[in-house]
């Protein structure tokens, strides 16, 4: 599937959503698999590809035992621009530079949709580190020697295992440590943080942060979308958006305070050059 195909598939699914509402994640991905079949298009993975994106900008978001559905109509409000959220801005000079968002330099209100402005370097300080959340994931006996490692070599954080259904823990066997990750019905992210937990642990790490150029580069793989929602919004004060490259996502304009702030959430495991 090509970058414009998916945007394509994108908004189709958009508009549908747009329509029914509120809908459980496997009806959306039911939808997915049939907007690829019935455009011949090839996907691994259709609703990683077509929904999730969704998810991780901001337009569509979890309301509660595995359903979704679009957010409420937003304006984000910075110094210079604006960017409309699930609406369209009234003014004649907008661009769409995702699905659901549109940029705008003249404000208009005329439908008192809800305005904000976003301090990304402030939202972060109210979260806590990684390790924090998986602490509080409920504690777990189960043997560790049965469990299926995402990184094998290491055998350190998240794993899984299919007995009477799909589990995923968290796993430290060092220290005798295991956590029972929640559902993705009742935490989607719970996975992403976990790994993430992961990574700073075995060394891998979760990014890099280019100090001159003010970019930052995290893996693609498993990074929380409640903290790529946050870098997004570091971006949109440059009027640009997260990209993808290859295995990551690269985001451009980011400052030394907020990459401190996200080093700090993902237990120092951010690498500076």
């Amino acid at each position: 599937m090509s970058n414009k195909e998916r945007y394509e598939m994108q908004k189709l699914l958009y508009v549908w959503l747009s329509k029914l509402g509120r809908r459980s994640l496997d009806s959306i991905k039911t939808s997915c698999d049939y907007l690829v079949e019935s455009h011949q298009l090839t996907s691994s993975n259709p609703i990683w590809e077509i929904f999730w994106p969704l998810v991780f900008s901001g337009v569509a978001d979890h309301t509660g035992k595995g359903y979704y559905a679009l957010t409420e109509p937003l304006i984000l409000k910075f110094e210079s621009h604006c960017y409309h959220i699930n609406n369209i801005p009234i003014s004649e000079k907008f661009k769409e530079v995702s699905v659901g968002i549109n940029i705008t330099e003249n404000l208009k209100n005329e439908y008192d949709i809800k305005e904000i402005e976003v301090d990304p370097k402030a939202i972060l300080k109210n979260y806590p580190s990684v390790d924090k959340v998986v602490d509080n994931f409920s504690k777990s006996i189960q043997d560790e020697k049965e469990l299926k490692y995402y990184d094998w070599k290491n055998r350190i954080g998240v794993a899984e295992l299919e007995k009477e259904g799909l589990k995923r823990f968290f796993s430290y066997p060092t220290k005798a440590y295991m956590r029972e990750l929640p559902d993705r019905t009742i935490n989607p992210d719970a996975f992403a943080i976990a790994y993430c937990y992961g990574r700073a642990i075995s060394g891998e790490g979760n990014g890099t942060y280019y100090s001159e150029q003010k970019k930052l580069v995290t893996p693609a793989f498993a990074i929380p979308f409640t903290l790529y929602r946050v870098l997004q919004l570091e971006t949109m004060k440059k009027k640009t958006l997260p990209e993808k490259e290859d295995n990551t996502y690269v985001y451009k304009g980011v400052s030394s305070s907020v990459v401190k702030e996200l080093n700090r959430i993902l237990c120092n495991s951010i690498r500076y050059e």
